[in-house]
């Protein structure tokens, strides 16, 4: 799984990629029978064989393509740097990354491979690290818990996440045998059920208490804003209501407990999948609501306008930027030439497609940028004319 360090080491990697650099990503969901037997490594060659780039560059990316991949990949981003003039000897550096997940930023409507020569298209994969949501999933099991994080369509377990948080409760927590001390109890309660299932119930309430506790302590710890609880309604709705309010508002979802115990954290994150979804079309519906209530600006060209001065702090774009813009003289963007050479009519606009300048735009001006898809996606385009921006003022 990517975590917090190696995002780190992948974004600084991938910002000092010095020109020329071969990109390219390939869409290999295996699901789609377009990609039976491997037939996105045919497409991806055929689409670095027409850039013509080196030879020893093309070498290294197709035999990069070769290496086995995960069936659960859904989106290949290779890159292959050339060797600098002065280091002949140098060989291609060549970064590979698998991903869980699509990618926005990203045109595979041809042929599902993108593949560019030149400067580094690093986008796709800078926003995705940037802007993905990581998400805590805390399953209430019958006798225990456990911990999870789900980033990018992988998940990982973390067996003692609690103990680096603050180890004496953890250790109390970690320690806690609810068999153990249903027989205790039983034998001290002397047959008297009404006793025993009081005091059950007052044990298993502090219990519950301490996790919450270690819960919002571990959230902090690894900077996650997203949680599902796992587990029977009863305990999860009982969890829920001992967190404090900040962590209760984190809660996206309470999913139904499975069935066994032990289950691997791959049947985990096929669980609780389709409910962090559904989290993510909510929070992208909600973005569109809050433009209709502000009300924000829509349509590409008041959209970019208020971008450019200053004005935005989320803007929405729609999953699939396909869109086409104007560059003036002055850097500034607009939907045409003539706006464009309103802008600056001392220089010849360009025509540059909107994904590739877009997240330097929003960077500039410090605004957050959201994509949405599916039904968003589909409202976008067709209520708010492509683009839309929620106002600082």
């Amino acid at each position: 799984m990517i975590d917090r360090e190696m995002v780190q080491q992948l974004r600084t990697e991938l910002v000092e990629l010095q020109p020329p650099v071969l990109s390219l990503y390939v869409e290999v969901d295996p699901s789609k029978p377009e990609n039976a037997r491997r037939a996105w490594a045919l497409r991806a060659r055929n689409a670095v064989k027409a850039l013509a780039v080196p030879a020893e560059v093309e070498q290294a990316a197709l035999a990069a393509l070769e290496s086995e991949i995960a069936p659960e990949a859904r989106t290949l981003a290779l890159f292959a740097a050339a060797p600098a003039a002065d280091r002949k000897s140098a060989t291609v550096a060549i970064t590979r990354l698998p991903l869980h997940i699509a990618l926005p930023l990203v045109d595979l409507t041809n042929g599902q491979v993108e593949a560019r020569w030149g400067e580094p298209y690093i986008a796709p994969l800078i926003y995705a690290l940037d802007q993905y949501e990581r998400t805590a999933v805390v399953w209430l099991r019958g006798e225990g818990w456990r911990f999870f994080e789900v980033f990018l369509g992988e998940i990982v377990e973390h067996t003692d996440v609690f103990r680096s948080v603050e180890a004496d409760l953890w250790q109390e927590v970690a320690t806690f045998d609810p068999r153990r001390l249903r027989d205790e109890l039983r034998a001290q309660a002397m047959g008297n059920r009404d006793r025993f299932a009081r005091r059950m119930e007052n044990i298993a309430a502090r219990y519950l208490q301490r996790l919450a506790g270690l819960t919002e302590r571990a959230l902090a710890h690894f900077g996650i804003r997203r949680l599902v609880l796992l587990g029977r309604e009863e305990a999860t709705k009982q969890f829920a209501a001992l967190l404090p309010r900040t962590i209760q508002q984190m809660v996206v979802a309470h999913v139904s407990d499975l069935p066994h115990p032990e289950a691997a954290p791959a049947h985990v994150l096929e669980k609780v999948w389709p409910a962090i979804e559904q989290a993510e079309q909510i929070h992208e519906q909600d973005l569109l609501n809050q433009v209709t209530r502000q009300p924000g600006v829509w349509g590409i060209d008041p959209t970019l306008m208020a971008l450019q001065e200053g004005r935005l702090s989320v803007l929405v774009a729609p999953w699939r930027l396909n869109e086409h813009v104007w560059l003036a003289g002055n850097g500034l963007l607009a939907s045409s030439r003539e706006q464009a050479m309103l802008l600056a009519p001392e220089a010849e606009p360009q025509p540059v497609a909107l994904r590739d300048v877009l997240v330097d735009a929003c960077t500039t001006f410090a605004t957050r940028l959201e994509f949405v898809s599916g039904a968003a996606e589909e409202r976008l385009l067709r209520d708010f004319s492509g683009l839309a921006g929620i106002l600082r003022w």
